[in-house]
């Protein structure tokens, strides 16, 4: 059985930082990597943002909307946090998010929230919404049919050396892949792609899984498929007979 690969984008700041992420997703292109791109809603007022979140969705990548934070919204500390969110706020914020999406031209059924873990509120607000994942660190939840799937996500984040990180970023990859075939998770901040050191590291942690015949998803392909619409009756009205002697 192979391991699952995904590999996660977070932390674009805005234009600055497109050419970067517009290289590393052509990189995965190459490799037929499928990336997911955690972008909050108050990025989509950045039009160069929007465009590439918009034509890298096209191209098969996925857009996940990260936190529940509006637009210019007051930024306080502690009011951003979805581990504290109760539902009927949750609500709210969420069909104001929506809005910038539909706005965009872009919409999404995959979460991640800010502060790490999602309320109850804010996953039962989800649920409602037509979510189908809800990504957080330690684990995937699949909110159409309640399953979680346990998998921490990987980063180049930590108090460490940086060659430290990247040496533990490469290793635990790899350890992952091919010692305990499940779901191995890679998020790469738009930073991390400006460091040469860890950049090369993050391609290794990718070149060392596909070797080790990991098979590359995004966060929607690993949840179950929203429902099917639902077929309308027959009317028996609206269709012309053939035959008019039968009227």
């Amino acid at each position: 059985m192979s391991a699952r690969l995904v590999v996660s984008l977070y932390g674009i700041g805005g234009e600055p930082d497109l050419a970067r992420c517009a290289r590393f997703a052509a990189r995965l292109d190459r490799l037929r990597v499928g990336l997911s791109v955690l972008v909050p809603a108050s990025l989509l007022t950045d039009s160069a943002v929007t465009d590439w979140v918009r034509e890298r969705v096209a191209s098969g990548d996925a857009l996940v909307l990260h936190g529940l934070e509006p637009p210019r919204s007051n930024r306080i500390r502690g009011l951003h946090d979805d581990r504290r969110r109760p539902r009927h706020e949750a609500g709210l914020r969420l069909t104001a998010v929506n809005a910038v999406l539909d706005a965009a031209g872009l919409g999404s059924e995959t979460f991640a929230p800010l502060g790490g873990r999602a309320s109850t509120g804010t996953l039962a607000a989800l649920r409602a919404a037509g979510f189908g994942a809800c990504v957080e660190p330690e684990v995937l939840r699949d909110l159409r049919t309640g399953r979680v799937r346990r998998s921490r996500v990987r980063t180049l984040a930590g108090f460490r050396s940086e060659s430290a990180r990247c040496r533990g970023l490469r290793s635990t990859t790899e350890r992952e892949v091919r010692d305990w075939p499940g779901l191995a998770r890679l998020a790469i901040s738009a930073e991390d792609l400006g460091h040469p050191t860890r950049r090369a590291a993050v391609h290794d942690a990718i070149d060392l899984a596909l070797l080790h015949d990991a098979v590359p998803a995004t966060y929607p392909e690993l949840v179950a498929p929203p429902p099917a619409p639902p077929h309308s009756a027959p009317t028996g009205r609206g269709t012309p007979n053939p035959d008019p002697l039968t009227s």
